[in-house]
C-alpha cells in the first residue's frame, strides 16, 4: 500500500474505530495524534466531521443511493459533477454536509474509497446506535454540553421521505409548511397511506388562531385521510370551553415521533421545543392502535370536503 493511500485509509479507520467506543471512551479514544500523523489528520479533519455526521444522521435509504452514486462515478468526475449524480433531499443540513464532504474529498481520494468509507461509518454507527432505540430532539438554541440531537423537523422530513406504507401525523396547529406539505405529497403520491388527526377552529370553539386543515393544499386533503375530535365528544371546562386536540405526533410506519412541537414554522426555527423519536421496539405499534382505536370508537371522525 502506497504512503498516500495508507493515509487516507487511516484517516477513515480512525473515524470507524471512533464509532466502535463506547460513548464513555470515544473523548480518550479521539485525543490529538501528534507529529507527522496529526499533521495529516489535522488538514483532513473538516472532511472526516462530516463523513461522521453524514454517517450518524442520514436516513439509510438515502445514504445507500448516496453510496452507490458515488460507487458508479466516472473516477475523473469533478466534485460538482458528481454532486449532480447524487440523490437530492429536503434535509437542508445534509444536503449542505453532502456538498462539503464531496468537495473536500475530492482529489483527496477516490470516489469509490469515499463511498465505502461512507459506508463502513454508516453500518458501525447503526450497530452503536441499535442500542439505544430512543433519540432526544430539539428545536430553538442547540443544546450544550456534549448532548447530541437532532432537529425535529429534519428529523419529520427524513421519515416521511423514507416512508413506505403508513405515515399517521396528530397535531393541535399547522401553519406555514410548505416544505412537510410537499413531503407529505410525495409520499402520498408513491402509495404511501397518509393520515390527519387536526384541530379545527370550530370544533374547539376557535381557541386556535388558524385552522390547522388551511395548511394543508387542496390536492393533499382530497387524498388524505383526516380526522377531527367533534365538540360534542369533549368534556367542557368551567368556561363552557371544550378541551383541545393538544397531541402531537408522528408515526411512520415503524418509527415514532413525540414532541412539544405543532406543526408550523415557528416550532420548527424559532420555539425552544424538545421531542424523542422511538426506533423500533412497540411503542410505534401501540401508539397507532391508540389512535385506530378512537377512530373505531367514533371518538375522532372522518373529515370530508
Amino acid at each position: 500500500m502506497s504512503g498516500e493511500r495508507g493515509q487516507r485509509s487511516g484517516r477513515y479507520c480512525r473515524l470507524i474505530g471512533w464509532l466502535e467506543q463506547p460513548q464513555t471512551k470515544r473523548k480518550e479514544f479521539c485525543s490529538p495524534p501528534v507529529g507527522e500523523e496529526a499533521e495529516v489528520a489535522d488538514a483532513h479533519k473538516p472532511a472526516r466531521q462530516q463523513v461522521q455526521q453524514e454517517a450518524a444522521e442520514a436516513p439509510g435509504p438515502w445514504l445507500e443511493a448516496v453510496c452507490a452514486g458515488l460507487q458508479s462515478g466516472p473516477a475523473g468526475a469533478t466534485a460538482e459533477n458528481m454532486l449532480e449524480r447524487l440523490p437530492s433531499t429536503h434535509n437542508g443540513d445534509l444536503a449542505y454536509r453532502l456538498r462539503e464532504v464531496v468537495q473536500l474529498s475530492a482529489g483527496t481520494t477516490s470516489w469509490e474509497a469515499l463511498s465505502s468509507s461512507i459506508a463502513l461509518c454508516a453500518s458501525l454507527y447503526a450497530r452503536w446506535q441499535g442500542e439505544q432505540r430512543v433519540e432526544l430532539l430539539w428545536a430553538g438554541p442547540a443544546p450544550t454540553g456534549g448532548t447530541p440531537a437532532r432537529r425535529i423537523d429534519q428529523v419529520l422530513y427524513d421519515l416521511i421521505a423514507n416512508a413506505q406504507k403508513d405515515i399517521l401525523l396528530v397535531t393541535f396547529a399547522a401553519h406555514k409548511i410548505h416544505r412537510l406539505a410537499e413531503t407529505l405529497a410525495s409520499a402520498s403520491g408513491r402509495g404511501v397511506r397518509v393520515r390527519l388527526i387536526l384541530e379545527f377552529g370550530i370544533q374547539s370553539q376557535f381557541q386556535l388562531t388558524h385552522d390547522a386543515l388551511k395548511a394543508f393544499p387542496a390536492d393533499l386533503q382530497a387524498k388524505a385521510e383526516i380526522f377531527y375530535w367533534p365538540v360534542e365528544k369533549r368534556e367542557l371546562n368551567l368556561f363552557g370551553k371544550p378541551g383541545k386536540l393538544h397531541a402531537k405526533a408522528a408515526v411512520i410506519d415503524k418509527q415514532a415521533l413525540l414532541s412539544s412541537a405543532n406543526l408550523t414554522d415557528d416550532a420548527f426555527l424559532r420555539n425552544l421545543e424538545l421531542g424523542v423519536l422511538f426506533m423500533g421496539g412497540d411503542m410505534p405499534t401501540r401508539l397507532r392502535e391508540h389512535f385506530d382505536h378512537l377512530i373505531a370508537a367514533g371518538t375522532l371522525l372522518r373529515w370530508s370536503p
